[in-house]
């Protein structure tokens, strides 16, 4: 059995070279990829640029970087706490729901542990914000327990306790604490000192205070007037261990007790903060740092750097785009997000190696992811000149989300683009390939249907002669072919009449003389060659008369009339005669007990099995049987015999049946057999619209007929 191929036809070796069209998208990626470098560059400039024109409007403006200390050593102080300002109004309840999550959370934790005071589990949490008129703190104290102020007692010492200590706007040292004998609100009480003793002096009406307690201790929330502030402000706990030895643990955020060493309230510059508004843009953070690396300015957002695009009424195709295409390129393009995390947002202070450079003269651009590696951020650091000394730096940040989006769209409509590009010149190869497909497929079905079973050509092509292209070209080619092919198969069908016509004068020529030569007185030797000649004659006149018979036949099975007839009776009464034709022979004759009704001439079905049988006993074998079976299915009758005998060549079973082709061996009783019999079978097999095959047998002892005939 041959190797069984793929098939590759010419639709898929279209589509297989359509495929090229995959460069273009790796051209046009490539260029957006060497777009999106250079935009990199541009945006990087584009920072570095904003940011050296923030810090040219405040060169040499020493007015505004008075109020910061000069040293760098005084960052050493650890109490200093940046003022930011408040989105939203704050409800003082104690609560932190209110407060946003961009207010920075400063956590203390209580001191180590002595012998007289053993480590305390307390701790403190701080925001500080400023809304309108007022500085509000929130204190979230975790302490194991919570021991209230006795009601009339003045002393602070055996009661858990909240202290704070600010300088008012002339310089004035003021202390006040939060000691309430219940939750709820409450004042806030000057401190002072009596006979060595922490005491409660007069209230402060302006402080507002709640005390609230919560799951691991309490919360204190204060409402302190601007107006009382001045540059200096700290925040402490005191958690009562052992109230009658007076053991407590103090947490503070810096020195409470003088103002040497308290902590700086750094308020941002509003002279600075309004420059810099005026300067910035809506899609960078921009923050002035002073030599400390502490931040006294700051404007805009990272989170505002994606600009959502919004499409009023989007077309039909932009639909179908967000429903199908969209998501698949979520998945293939990294999409920009505003969901990260800022780790430096609210900062005070920035230790960035772009700030440094700065602060030392030397301007410097770089990138960063966050730390959640959402998003990258570019920041660009320029110095702040004052004479020839750095006193600051701006610092300008943006995220590349919008670089991002860029990018992504100009992705997405070069995919867009190349993908309908591509379905489009697909769907023209597809509609070509089967064009050429169809016509060459209709060539082959004509070419086959053009020349039957036997070699006889019925007709020529009908496909057009007039489509002036490869596949026009081979269907001429192929009419002429088959012009020329009929002719010549005309001309051998015709053959055996002319040659019979053409043989009988002749051969009656020599039949007459032989017959006057016999006649007359010859010699021995004269009358063998004269037998023999008469031998020739009447063979040549069998030849003749055989080659007449199956051209009649195949004349007379054109006018034959058919009727309704028995085939059963026809087999039966067929078998009986040969009975009496062939004594030495033994057949085995099966048919059904029912009648087997076929249209069709009787005469012809006879004539066929006499074809058969006589074959059947040229090569059945000596004192073996020929099997005949008549059946019948719901749509046909079959009629098989079966001979023990040589086998059939393989090469001669499509042959078989073709006029003058015999596959008898040589035989030595001068019969002469030129295969018209089994060509006479299968004329009258088609005649009833039925075929007849030869096949060996399953045991391989011999050969098997099988006739086929319809019973409709």
């Amino acid at each position: 059995m041959p190797a069984l191929h793929p098939r590759f036809g010419i639709r898929a070796k279209l589509l297989l070279t359509s495929l090229a069209l995959l460069a273009v998208p790796w051209v046009g990626i490539s260029f957006v990829q060497e777009m999106e470098r250079f935009l990199r560059q541009s945006h990087e400039q584009s920072v570095a640029a904003t940011a050296q024109a923030v810090a040219t409007a405040l060169h040499d403006r020493p007015k505004l970087f008075e109020a910061q200390p000069s040293t760098a050593t005084a960052w050493q102080e650890p109490g200093d706490m940046y003022l930011f300002s408040l989105p939203s109004p704050i409800d003082l309840d104690g609560a932190a729901r209110d407060w946003p999550t961009s207010i920075v959370t400063h956590t203390y934790t209580a001191p180590a542990g002595t012998d007289l005071a053993p480590a305390s589990n307390a701790a403190l949490t701080l925001r500080l914000g400023q809304r309108g008129a007022y500085v509000y703190a929130l204190l979230e104290v975790s302490v194991a327990q919570i021991d209230y102020r006795v009601p009339q007692q003045t002393s602070v010492e055996q009661a858990d306790h909240i202290e704070f200590a600010l300088t008012s706007p002339e310089g004035e040292f003021k202390r006040y604490a939060v000691s309430p004998v219940r939750p709820g609100e409450g004042p806030a009480y000057a401190l002072q000192f009596e006979d060595g003793k922490l005491m409660l002096g007069p209230a402060e009406p302006r402080i507002k205070s709640v005390w609230r307690e919560t799951a691991k201790g309490y919360n204190v929330e204060l409402a302190i007037p601007l107006s009382l502030l001045g540059d200096h402000l700290a925040f402490g706990v005191v958690d009562v261990t052992q109230a009658e030895a007076g053991v407590a643990t103090s947490i503070t955020t810096s020195t409470l007790s003088q103002r040497a060493g308290m902590g700086r309230l750094i308020i941002p510059s509003p002279e600075i903060q309004q420059v810099v508004q005026g300067l910035g843009r809506a899609t960078s953070r921009i923050r002035v740092v002073d030599k400390r690396q502490r931040v006294i300015a700051e404007i805009g957002s990272l989170k505002r750097a994606q600009q959502a695009l919004s499409i009023n009424n989007p077309s039909l195709a932009e639909r179908i785009k967000a429903v199908t295409l969209r998501p698949l390129f979520a998945r293939i393009l990294k999409q920009p997000s505003n969901d990260f995390t800022d780790d430096s947002a609210r900062a005070t202070r920035l230790e960035t190696r772009e700030l440094e450079s700065a602060l030392s003269g030397v301007p410097q651009t770089g990138r960063r992811a966050t730390q959640d590696g959402q998003a990258v951020i570019v920041s660009s650091a320029y110095p702040i000149w004052v004479d020839d000394q750095v006193v600051g730096a701006v610092v300008v940040e943006e995220t590349t989300n919008a670089m991002l989006t860029m990018r992504n769209q100009a992705l997405e409509k070069l995919l867009t683009s190349v993908l309908a590009v591509f379905l489009i010149v697909m769907l023209v190869l597809l509609l070509f390939a089967s064009r050429l497909s169809y016509r060459i497929r209709k060539l082959r079905n004509e070419a086959e249907a053009a020349i039957d079973l036997k070699g006889r050509v019925r007709g020529g092509l009908k496909q057009s002669a007039q489509v002036n292209d490869e596949i026009g070209d081979l269907s001429r080619g192929f009419s002429s072919v088959l012009e020329r092919l009929g002719e010549y198969n005309h001309y051998l069908e015709n053959m055996a009449s002319r040659l019979s016509h053409e043989l009988r004068t002749p051969i009656a020529v020599v039949r007459s003389s032989l017959d006057n030569l016999a006649q007359q007185a010859t010699t021995a030797e004269a009358k063998i060659y004269m037998e023999r000649a008469q031998q020739g004659v009447q063979r040549l006149n069998t030849i003749l008369t055989r080659m007449t018979e199956a051209r009649q036949l195949e004349q007379a099975l054109q006018s034959a009339e058919q009727e309704r007839f028995d085939l059963q009776q026809v087999v039966a009464g067929c078998v009986a005669g040969y009975r009496g034709a062939y004594p030495d022979t033994t057949f085995n004759l099966r048919i059904p007990s029912t009648p087997v009704l076929l249209n069709g001439a009787p005469d012809l079905i006879a004539q066929m099995l006499d074809k058969l049988i006589a074959n059947a006993v040229d090569f059945h074998l000596p004192d073996s049987t020929i099997d005949i079976a008549l059946a019948t299915t719901n749509a046909e009758a079959s009629i098989t015999l079966s001979n023990e005998g040589p086998l059939l060549p393989e090469a001669m079973a499509a042959q078989l049946f073709q006029s003058m082709v015999s596959v008898r061996p040589h035989k030595t009783d001068g019969e002469p057999h030129l295969g018209f019999g089994l060509y006479i079978a299968r004329l009258i097999a088609e005649f009833h619209r039925g075929t007849v095959s030869a096949a060996n047998r399953k045991d391989g002892a011999g050969v098997v007929f099988t006739v086929t005939l319809p019973l409709t």
